[in-house]
């Protein structure tokens, strides 16, 4: 936890953050190599004393630097205006790069907060914090990231009615705890329990009553309309703008002016005001005259003026609190208002590449008027960072010391800085590109090769302009070559050799286009000596560079890929000796530096798919690699077996010198010298089977080879279709079903064989096969609208997308798209005539050359009927497209269903006129649409990246090694561990990144089996909002609002009865129970196992799970006879497939004894009742009375059943009647009077 994070709470309130101690006793030492075991140490608890008067606890530890400190006080709400300062201990400035534990600093301590003198650049930025301050904005920038990317719904599921309630019932809390913290506690911690174990009639609703199983959610769960209203701040000002009045004249800037600002205040009074060295002042100038004076100074003695202290102060947010009361009252309430709120939900994203891209999205998304927007817009014009070196950049932070830990988290920081920055820059320069904005270095050159430099980026397009790779495929062969050149750059950086060098690239897709970025190796536009490859070859062979030193410094990465040193022979037959593909070039720039370019080929060729699949024109390209992961998983595979090979083999060769010892001894020195002696290698090639390498050289290279494609096809694809039909392996989506193939080393053009391998009429494996296939059913729609973007104006975009996705969606809503083209769409006859027989054909050509499967033509009506909504997704996804937030139908809708669902939704049958009509106008325009998606539903074309990104190298290894620690069972150096990569992490990406939300979800885990539930579950929030912006403690209610959600998700994106959902069932079942809803949880156990039987069957140990809580729940409502058969069917499964020994079988046994007990006594009870029933009939037929209230039988009958409603029937106290007041006549059975 970032000390930011940990101190959000402390500033405000008298509570602090706990803080994990461990003994000296539950430190252990790691098996890690290179992770040091952590030691217990003592926080620092400090007081920061600002000028205000303000005191702010800080809770920090010994790595943290003083720049992190003053970090937490200028977020703190009483020290929020305080920005240029430096904090001082005993008088004494403290570096702020320097760590708190190389400080000589008490534990305890104060630190005074003095105030520093601005220069522009503070000044600058003091003002453009205050404008972030008052606007707020939590999404990222919709230019690069898309419509409302980065918006998260987590407060509107955690409090749908709003947040006001909950914030009141803190602030009283506060305040009683000033009055009786003792009281406080004890009355929240009954207040807790409640919350936690209610009874009965305190839950009264919850997120799953009359949740309907089969049913499909509609789109408008993903809005976050809601949640963006309620982040909805207060105005403070009306305006803050830099004056027209700038620049500062040079003989007022010698005086200390910095700026000149003009504000309009929301009393319609306007101020100039003067950022200067030592503050913020109004003066004197207005709109039409200069004046700099002070304004106290210039209008001295007038009515109204008042003392010079009154008009300047060191912060801006001071002074405007001065000089208008509605901005200090409102600036208190926007504080008010964002600690309603997680903090991470309202935090800002540090770079818009991080934020997560929605495809469902407001289409009326309101945009206030703020002329700040526009001096912001003229700053990031055309000059942009235009004077920043990108690439000396770069390389500097790589070559900063990395000795020790501070030095490799501040080195790890700094490359993610700079790759976020630099990845932002790219994907609006890339954009730039595709819309024409940005003027081609070579612009008589074809389109295809014009060439692109701005900012010091170089941008380049996916095409094969200068035939490079003709003879691979052209254009598609290039366009992969991009991609695996990003894979190869981020194999380097995962490396990270001292000494060897790679360019900042990105790779951005967009409208059709594949863009580079890349940035500049210095001297690549001279033709000097000094910049000429040295290593690998620029012109397909002709000549190979085979430098000494660059091959030295090659051979560490080579070692970690598995490359074996090979011969490659250039155009006169000499022959050089190369570690990497000749294709790799290494070039050294004029700053001296060694770099590795077009790094495409860092794997091998998968060679049996090139020679079996690549004839003719069959498919794309040729250039058909191997993922890295599988050269992993092969090397891994190999070395397995010779261990296993070896380790027989030596044990069948016992020496002479063990005859003598005993059978224990001889097993002791075997398992401790097995490995003895034991060499293994295995090398590949990543030439082999190329042009480029000596055919009688490296055989046993290309045999490996060979063999890693033969693995690939023969066994790890296999392997995974087997795990999908079992659903060992269950992704959800077609995101998971990629990460799932990459992280087995499968590539994507295997989705053919995956999807042969399923069997077609299996009924278990029709969802996974469903899956599988509109996953290619996508990437065959992507490269189709790519081909025709490319073909037709950037205006007729929209219209374009909007044809495809109803040619292969909305084909029941209208049988022929083509007929509501415009105008301008029927002239391009690449639109006019895409009718959706002929996109269906294309489809299934693209995925017949690109998967080799074949797909009926008719899959719209086979495949695509009813699951419109999931296809329709993933084609958004794949193609970067953002569509208006509705609820799309894919058939024509009834006027009258529709009309009952406009009348549903007013929350009344009964309606007023103005309902009336505003149903009536709902009706007309949902009757009047013409296509399921109409051109006014696509909002926003989206970039879709792919960088070379840097690893946090220190972070991830003490993430794994606290992970394998718990795993050992070391729970306390485990969780020291979490936490501490979990600061790393934080340190490094900052809190808004998908690492650190996988390190808030493991911590959280780890606080939860150590029994601290509180943090567990606050870390947890956090993981969820991180994860929600980039990818409730203890309150069953709010988790199953949370559960609620995430089956609305999973159901959009997929069916309802995904192998996940009889998981999350069987959750909610449990979460149900602790509520005591036992009638609601035994739906969802019912559900779980229905589920699990429908893709399982019977004979699998899931479903005898699924069974053996079902068993349990029905016991619970006193059905015993049902839960008798139910844990019969677990019992038999267990025994007949683990043994009777096995726990489980043990388990079900004694629940089936104690069921089975159970039911004969329920039934003998039951017997009785009845016997009590006659014997009460027979009395009644023969006219004795009985006085059931003082009959001594009924007395002693009472207690002894187990179901409450059967003792009350047979004592009779439920058949007595109330009798009838007097005066009044009883009512018959059906209401009426006797």
């Amino acid at each position: 936890m970032s000390t930011a994070e940990k101190n959000v709470d402390i500033a405000g309130s008298e509570s602090q953050t706990p803080v994990t101690e461990t003994t000296a006793d539950s430190v252990q030492q790691s098996d890690t190599p290179g992770i040091e075991t952590p030691q217990e140490e003592q926080p620092y608890r400090l007081t920061v004393k600002a000028p205000n008067g303000a005191q702010v606890p800080v809770l920090a530890t010994a790595q943290e630097t003083v720049q992190d400190i003053k970090q937490v006080v200028s977020e703190t709400p009483s020290t929020v205006e305080y920005s240029c300062f430096s904090l001082q201990y005993n008088g004494q400035r403290l570096n702020d790069f320097s760590e708190l534990g190389e400080l000589d600093l008490e534990l305890e301590c104060q630190l005074d907060l003095i105030e520093e003198e601005y220069t522009e650049r503070e000044a600058r930025l003091h003002v453009s914090r205050l404008r972030d301050l008052l606007t707020s904005t939590v999404t990222a920038s919709a230019d690069v990231a898309g419509v409302d990317a980065g918006a998260s719904v987590f407060d509107t599921i955690k409090h749908p009615e709003g947040v006001a309630d909950a914030v009141q019932t803190d602030l009283e809390s506060t305040e009683s705890k000033s009055d009786s913290t003792k009281k406080t506690k004890k009355k929240q911690k009954e207040k807790e329990k409640q919350v936690e174990t209610p009874k009965d009639n305190e839950v009264s609703s919850h997120a799953f009553q009359g949740f309907e199983f089969e049913s499909v959610p509609q789109f408008d769960v993903l809005s976050a309309e809601k949640a963006l209203k309620q982040l909805r701040l207060p105005q403070c000002v009306r305006q803050l703008v830099l004056s027209g009045w700038n620049p500062v004249p040079r003989h007022r800037h010698l005086q200390g002016d910095l700026l000149y600002l003009q504000v309009v205040t929301l009393e319609n009074q306007t101020f100039q005001i003067t950022s200067s060295r030592n503050g913020f002042f109004v003066n004197a100038s207005s709109s039409t005259r200069f004046n700099p004076a002070q304004y106290s100074e210039a209008y001295a003695g007038q009515p109204g003026v008042r003392g010079s202290e009154f008009y300047c102060a060191h912060s801006l947010v001071t002074l405007l609190r001065r000089i208008s009361p509605k901005f200090a009252q409102s600036f208190d309430q926007l504080q008010a208002e964002m600690a309603k709120h997680e903090p991470v939900e309202v935090l800002p994203f540090a770079t818009s590449e991080q934020a997560a891209t929605p495809w469902l999205v407001r289409n009326n998304a309101s945009q206030e008027y703020d002329s700040g927007r526009t001096q912001d817009m003229l700053r990031q014009g055309a000059q942009g960072d235009a004077l920043r070196d990108w690439n000396e950049e770069l390389q500097s932070i790589r070559e900063l010391p990395r000795s020790s830990l501070s030095e490799r988290v501040l080195r790890d920081r700094q490359l993610h800085k700079w790759h976020a920055e630099f990845g932002e820059a790219a994907i609006r320069g890339a954009m730039a590109v595709v819309e024409g904005e940005m003027l081609a270095l070579n612009p008589s050159d074809p389109q295809e090769q014009h060439m692109y430099l701005r900012d010091n980026i170089f941008y380049s397009k996916g095409f094969d302009g200068r035939e490079t790779f003709a003879e691979l495929g052209g254009d598609a062969a290039a366009h992969v070559a991009t991609g695996k050149d990003i894979t190869g750059v981020r194999l380097l950086n995962q490396l990270d050799v001292e000494g060897l060098n790679t360019l900042g690239s990105v790779v951005v897709d967009y409208r059709g286009v594949r863009v580079v970025a890349q940035s500049v190796v210095p001297g690549i536009f001279r033709r000097q000596e000094t910049t000429q490859i040295v290593y690998g070859s620029i012109d397909s062979g002709n000549t190979v560079g085979s430098d000494a030193e660059f091959h030295k410094l090659v051979e560490p990465v080579a070692k970690a890929l598995h490359f074996g040193e090979h011969t490659v022979k250039d155009a006169e037959g000499a022959e050089h000796k190369l570690f990497t593909s000749a294709d790799v070039k290494g070039l050294t720039g004029t700053d001296g530096r060694k770099y590795l370019l077009d790094l495409y080929r860092m794997t091998p060729v998968d060679v049996e798919f090139l020679e079996n699949e690549c004839k003719g024109s069959s498919y794309p390209h040729k250039l058909v690699l191997l993922r890295p992961e599988l050269i992993d998983i092969y090397w891994e595979n190999r070395v397995r077996k010779a261990v296993q090979e070896y380790a027989v083999e030596k044990a069948k060769k016992p020496s002479e010198e063990t005859k003598d010892e005993s059978e224990s001894q001889q097993d002791a020195k075997l398992t401790k010298d097995a490995l003895a002696g034991f060499e293994f290698t295995l090398e590949f090639s990543p030439d082999a089977f190329t042009a480029l390498q000596a055919k009688d050289s490296g055989e046993e290279l290309a045999n490996a080879v060979r063999d890693a494609s033969k693995f690939l096809r023969e066994v790890s694809v296999p392997a995974l279709a087997q795990d999908l039909a079992a659903y060992t392996t269950s992704p959800l989506s077609g995101d998971a079903l990629v990460t799932a193939m990459h992280q087995r080393g499968i590539n994507m053009r295997y989705l053919g064989q995956i999807a042969n391998l399923l069997p077609a009429d299996v009924e278990s494996a029709r969802n996974v096969r469903r899956l599988v296939i509109f996953e290619m059913i996508a990437r065959a729609t992507k490269h189709i609208l790519r081909k025709l973007f490319r073909q037709i104006p950037a205006h007729l975009h929209m219209e374009a997308f909007a044809l495809v996705a109803n040619g292969l969606v909305g084909t029941r809503y209208c049988a022929d798209p083509t007929e509501y083209l415009s105008a301008a769409a029927r002239a391009i006859p690449a639109l006019a005539d895409l009718k959706p027989e002929h996109l269906a054909a294309e489809v299934c050509s693209q995925i017949q050359q690109r998967f080799r499967f074949e797909l009926d033509a008719n899959f719209a009506d086979s495949l695509v009927k009813g699951s419109e909504r999931i296809l329709l997704r993933e084609i958004c996804i794949k193609s970067g497209v953002q569509l208006a937030l509705r609820d799309y139908k894919f058939e024509r809708p009834d006027e009258a269903a529709v009309y009952a669902a406009a009348v549903a939704s007013m929350g009344t049958q009964r309606l007023s006129k103005p309902a009336k009509r505003a149903v009536r106008a709902r009706v007309e325009a949902e009757m009047a649409r013409k296509l399921s998606i109409e051109v006014s539903d696509v909002v926003n074309f989206v970039a879709i990246t792919k960088a070379g990104v840097q690893s946090a190298s220190f972070a991830d290894e003490a993430f794994e090694a606290g992970r394998v620690s718990l795993e050992q069972g070391q729970k306390a150096l485990g969780l020291e561990l979490l936490l501490e990569s979990l600061a790393l992490h934080e340190q490094t990406f900052g809190v808004l990144h998908p690492e650190s939300a996988r390190c808030y979800a493991v911590v959280s885990l780890a606080h939860y089996d150590a029994g601290e539930h509180d943090l567990a579950a606050e870390f947890m929030t956090r993981a969820v909002v991180v994860s929600e912006r980039t990818h409730a403690r203890g309150n069953t209610l709010l988790a199953l609002r949370l559960m609620r959600r995430a089956m609305d998700l999973w159901r959009l994106i997929n069916s309802p009865d995904h192998p996940d959902l009889a998981t999350a069932h069987n959750n909610i079942g449990v979460m149900l129970q602790s509520l005591r809803l036992h009638d609601d949880a035994l739906r969802f156990f019912r559900s779980c196992l229905d589920i699990r039987r429908h893709l399982l069957g019977n004979e699998h140990i899931l479903v005898a799970n699924a069974q053996h809580s079902l068993a349990k729940a029905l016991a619970i409502t006193g059905d015993f006879k049902e839960a008798v058969q139910v844990e019969r069917d677990a019992h038999a499964f267990f025994n007949s497939r683990f043994g009777a020994e096995d726990p489980r079988t043990r388990e079900t046994a004694e629940w089936l004894s104690e069921l089975t007990f159970n039911a004969v006594r329920s039934a003998k009870l039951s017997r009785a009742a009845q016997e009590k029933i006659r014997d009460i009939a027979s009395a009644a037929a023969n006219l004795v009375p009985v006085d059931r209230e003082n009959s001594s039988e009924a007395k002693n009958a009472k207690g002894d059943l187990p179901i409450d409603e059967l003792l009350k029937f047979i004592t009779g106290s439920s058949s007595s009647k109330p009798k009838p007041k007097p005066g009044r006549r009883a009512k018959g059975p059906k209401g009426s009077r006797r």
